[in-house]
């Protein structure tokens, strides 16, 4: 199944920007189905290149990668080509929303690199950090701490968005509470994670000797 997903996979063709512009202009205003398909198809690529980044066990391979596709189309259902937000940054979201869905129903482990990926993902409700955390089955304590302290230690608004990240609230929404562009939120999200990463990463400081 995978090897026909992969000869699947190659016969896609990039759409040029004008392309995509034009299926994008028939399909949100016309309704046109053919163009809707075309643009799930030239995206593909993304669910693909998302999935891998995930590393999943071989035997999640291909629910990962439908999953998905699920959210892929859900971001071609919802996205609002005038907002000014490039497709592929507003569709990120909804599919890797939808690949750590698949695993979370499956009882599958998410790594560190997992949970602080490039481009992590809101999913449904707000909630309690700790119970989030526990959620995504991490299950070393003192990352776990780790983890909480660092995001403590942000500056307000990129602890805000991290959090809020976490817990999966709409970026839109957050934005808007925040009252900056989804542009700046998706900036200020990368910092965050960004900052994380390197105080969870950096070495601990030796105790002074006496």
């Amino acid at each position: 199944m995978f090897d026909e997903y992969l000869r699947e996979l190659q016969k896609v063709t990039l759409l040029t920007p004008a392309e995509e512009a034009a299926f994008w202009q028939r399909y949100r205003h016309g309704g046109d189905v053919e163009s809707r398909i075309r643009l799930i198809e030239a995206y593909q690529p993304l669910v693909f290149k998302l999935a891998m980044q995930l590393h999943p066990p071989q035997a999640l391979l291909m629910d990962t990668i439908q999953e998905g596709t699920v959210g892929l189309i859900e971001a071609v259902e919802r996205f609002d080509p005038t907002r000014g937000v490039r497709f592929s940054t507003f569709a990120v979201y909804r599919i890797r929303g939808r690949m750590l869905n698949a695993f979370e129903r499956r009882g599958a482990e998410l790594s560190l690199d997992q949970l602080l990926a490039e481009e992590l993902v809101p999913g449904s409700a707000l909630g309690d950090l700790e119970a989030e955390l526990s959620l995504l089955r991490v299950e070393d304590r003192v990352l776990h701490e780790q983890i909480r302290a660092a995001i403590a230690e942000l500056p307000g608004r990129e602890r805000a968005i991290l959090r809020a990240f976490l817990t999966r609230e709409d970026p839109r929404e957050v934005a808007s509470v925040l009252r900056i562009s989804l542009s700046h939120f998706y900036r200020l999200q990368k910092q965050a994670i960004e900052r994380v990463r390197a105080m969870i990463r950096a070495p601990a400081p030796h105790p002074e000797a006496p």
